[in-house]
């Protein structure tokens, strides 16, 4: 049982420093996302595993995160383009916060939209985004 709280607790830890261990990202790429404070725009390359979205300075370089984003706590993902005039932007947002985000296009903004979508549901059901059929138009 000891071993058992001992993972779990482990699990609930978020790693934020050190090298990230990425096994089987559903979507990674680069994005523009606004920074908290100083409120400027930092091109960052965006892995999302799970219910967790990181953020890095460099291209599969999974050390040393930005950001690390626990999907379990936040509730929706949406068009944010009115709101950062900015073409492209969506934010992902719970009550207490929210991040913007800038996709390159419109494809990869509403294929950014969908994962972080499903990993927000997947994470509260306890369900595995394998659970879902594949649904890319890559056939």
């Amino acid at each position: 049982r000891a071993a058992m709280e001992g993972k779990q607790e482990e699990e609930n830890k978020l790693k934020t420093s050190g090298k990230i261990e990425i096994t089987n990202p559903s979507k990674e790429g680069w994005l523009e996302k606004q920074s908290r404070f100083l409120k400027t725009w930092r091109k960052r390359w965006f892995v999302l595993e799970g219910n967790i979205l990181y953020s890095f300075k460099k291209e599969k370089v999974y050390s040393n995160p930005t950001e690390v984003i626990d999907l379990k706590v936040f509730s929706s993902v949406k068009s944010s383009e009115e709101y950062t005039n900015r073409s492209h932007s969506f934010d992902v947002y719970s009550k207490e916060t929210s991040f913007s985000m800038v996709a390159s296009s419109s494809n990869e903004k509403e294929d950014w939209i969908r994962n972080i979508g499903r990993a927000i549901i997947t994470s509260r059901s306890g369900w595995q985004s394998n659970d879902y059929p594949n649904d890319s138009d890559s056939d």
